[in-house]
């Protein structure tokens, strides 16, 4: 899951210290957990990318306000790659930036109310791209932005491309006037900065030719662009109130409700805006840019928003595999991913580690399932023979992995007095078309186990937040335990889950 900042804790103020490391400069200075840093050498701190910067410095003179509401100075003298040796609360310590755009896929307007607020918080910040590698627009810069991403070499970026095509790219962030991504990355790429880059593909919408041109756009993009992912769209039954699939405009109009037209996203002509023109009053191509945003849009959003079928995923693969072939004979590397989930909603067979070079969108699920693979074939051979006493162990998963992860069992019930049951939790929660293990909620989960006859359970890693704390419907893993009547552990990786069962093979 990608970072989600809590803006309860972005005052302003300058950055609120979580954490002082002992024997660091920070506790020789007295510096403590609630005090807040303002300001370095006069400069009011922003986010920990301003901090960083700062203390590259020998000298530095520091503008404290401790908990209590005191302000100090402090002067220190310090070798340049020193750091104070704190952590902070929050990464960003002023506004959060906010998205801008109206993307009909966002995932934001298809969950029901009820969650914690910050789930719902539409961020775009590109500081958290630089630190925490989220895709952003790049839709809501300022040109002091600019200079600053400059000025500070904020390299690699992440940015969610969607269509190369200024119109397609439009229509996929259900806004008019959108910049050129092409002449952003160029001049990030002027400035030495890299980017990696995603495609969230709809069927018949930004796939097929859209996509080919997309794809064709970023490569000549490269070295600037240094991967390209494509991923699927992810819909849940909130999508449109649980009724059936309706369209891309319809999806776009969701942001336009009363429920999300005053949120936290910058105010966007609304669909029916008075000031366009019909185009079917109107010969004009749907390009021309006399015409409003939303009548140049046309009968091309007229289409359902729906999730692809096996054949369409099989149908991007090999559209992508030969852009991979070419770029490796070019580059010496593939550049273009197609996600795991396209390989596995297709029935292909996972391609091996060296199609995903050094993997660098695996947080965003392309190369996961392979690292997992081979990574089990590496660590299986530490699995016991046996363990102490005889126990049931439920290994939870998505439906998207789950034939994966029966392998695995197969290997496990080889281990004396374990007998493992793959439990693939369907996903009533969101609906059946969510089928990956990190949108599983803890409502489903547990009537799960409780039908498994399981002692044990292993949960997935990634239906946790980023601290591995609550899930999306804010369960801890201690109150699963309690309500599902069994103790539960987390695995993300294949190494995890053998020291699980080494630990199991000493408990008496």
């Amino acid at each position: 899951m990608e970072y989600q900042p809590n803006v309860k804790r972005i005052t302003g103020e300058g950055g609120v210290i979580a954490h002082v490391a002992d024997q660091s400069i920070a506790a020789q200075i007295g510096l403590r957990p609630g005090d807040t840093l303002v300001a370095i050498d006069g400069q009011q701190l922003r986010d920990v990318i301003d901090y960083r910067f700062a203390m590259a410095e020998a000298r530095v003179t520091l503008l404290v306000r401790t908990a209590d509401g005191r302000e100090r100075t402090v002067i220190i003298d310090k070798d340049p790659d020193e750091d104070l040796g704190v952590e902070f609360t929050e990464p960003l310590f002023d506004r959060l930036r906010t998205c801008n755009n109206k993307c009909p896929f966002c995932f934001l307007t298809q969950m029901p109310k009820g969650f914690r607020k910050t789930l719902y918080l539409k961020d775009d910040d590109y500081r958290l791209s630089f630190l925490y590698a989220n895709f952003v627009t790049f839709t809501n810069l300022s040109e002091a932005d600019w200079v600053r991403i400059e000025q500070q070499r904020l390299s690699p970026l992440y940015i969610s491309v969607h269509a190369t095509d200024p119109f397609w790219r439009a229509i996929m962030l259900g806004k008019r006037d959108v910049p050129d991504v092409r002449e952003q990355i160029k001049r990030l790429g002027r400035a030495g900065i890299r980017v990696h880059t995603q495609i969230v593909a709809c069927p018949q919408v930004n796939d097929g030719e859209v996509l080919r041109q997309s794809i064709e756009d970023l490569i000549a993009l490269h070295p600037i662009v240094e991967s390209i992912s494509v991923v699927p769209v992810g819909l849940t039954k909130f999508r449109f109130e649980g009724k059936a699939p309706k369209t891309i405009r319809a999806a776009i109009q969701v942001h336009e409700t009363p429920e999300w037209i005053d949120t936290n996203w910058e105010r966007q002509p609304l669909w029916e805006d008075p000031t366009t023109i019909p185009l079917s009053n109107d010969n004009r191509s749907p390009h021309d840019p006399a015409l409003g945003f939303c009548s140049r849009l046309g009968m091309v959003t007229d289409v359902p928003l729906r999730c692809y079928t096996p054949a369409e995923a099989a149908a991007v693969i090999d559209l992508i595999e030969p852009f991979q072939a070419r770029c490796y004979a070019q580059f010496g590397l593939h550049l273009v991913y197609a996600s795991d989930e396209f390989y596995l909603l297709a029935g292909r067979p996972i391609p091996l580690a060296e199609r995903y070079d050094d993997m660098p969108q695996y947080s965003n699920g392309v190369g996961m399932v392979r690292d997992f693979l081979d990574n089990w074939a590496r660590v299986r051979r530490r699995l016991p023979a046996r363990i102490a006493r005889p126990t049931t162990l439920a290994l939870v998963c998505g439906t998207l992995v789950a034939p994966m992860m029966e392998q695995v069992a197969v290997r496990l019930n080889r281990v004396e007095n374990l007998s493992v049951q793959v439990v693939p939790v369907i996903n009533q929660f969101f609906g059946e078309t969510v089928t990956v293990s990190g949108l599983l909620t803890a409502q489903d989960v547990i009537p799960a186990l409780r039908a498994s006859g399981c002692e044990r359970a292993l949960l997935p890693r990634v239906m946790f937040d980023y601290t591995g704390e609550r899930t999306i419907d804010d369960y801890t893993p201690g109150r699963i335990s309690a309500e599902s009547g069994m103790p539960v552990a987390l695995a993300g990786e294949a190494d995890e889950l053998v020291r699980y069962v080494r630990a199991l093979a000493q408990h008496e």
